[in-house]
């Protein structure tokens, strides 16, 4: 069981990293619809880009459950820890580091980074004596908050620089009519 759970989490960096990119260019390629609003990244913002790690990280989790058939409750509960830390270290690197990095690399750097430490610390738990299943409830409540989070801080951002989008500013989904190759031209 071991091996396959290093092969999972380590297909999981894979399949995530994937997902991140698909999911950042999922707001124009569905012609800038709702489901590019739900599921995609609406603007370059810190948050925006934090949830194209989310939802791909968050579908792997599940597809790793079927393959591994672990404990509910247990998985649950490391999986749930394991994307809070994508949170944690994600959000204030970007934030940090991204506002200086023309080419993106640094972006691409800090999301495998990210990524990568959430499927060790996963590893690291499961082979570890700790009862995580102990804290299923308040694993369950925090996965609804962040799914709350994810739903709703696109429509409503709140007032942080996280929300704001590194080229225009603004935050939230862009007004209609809003061309933004027309402010990529003007801003240079």
């Amino acid at each position: 069981m071991h091996k396959k759970l290093i092969y999972t989490e380590t297909a999981g960096i894979l399949f995530t990293a994937a997902g991140c990119i698909f999911m950042r260019k999922l707001y124009a390629f569905s012609n800038y619809g709702l489901s590019g609003v739900l599921f995609g990244s609406v603007n370059s913002s810190v948050w925006e880009y934090a949830k194209s790690l989310f939802l791909p990280y968050l579908v792997w989790s599940v597809i790793e459950l079927l393959c591994l058939g672990r404990c509910l409750k247990r998985f649950t509960s490391i999986k749930t820890a394991a994307l809070c830390l994508i949170l944690a270290l994600y959000l204030p690197l970007s934030y940090l580091f991204v506002k200086t990095d023309t080419n993106g690399a640094a972006e691409i750097v800090i999301s495998v980074l990210s990524v990568t430490a959430a499927q060790l610390f996963s590893i690291v738990i499961y082979q570890s004596p700790l009862k995580p299943e102990r804290y299923f409830s308040v694993a369950l409540c925090t996965l609804f908050l962040l799914l709350s989070f994810y739903f709703s801080f696109t429509p409503f951002p709140p007032d942080s620089p996280l929300f704001a989008d590194r080229i225009t500013g603004q935050r939230g989904i862009p007004p209609l009519g809003y061309d933004l190759d027309m402010n990529l031209t003007v801003s240079k």
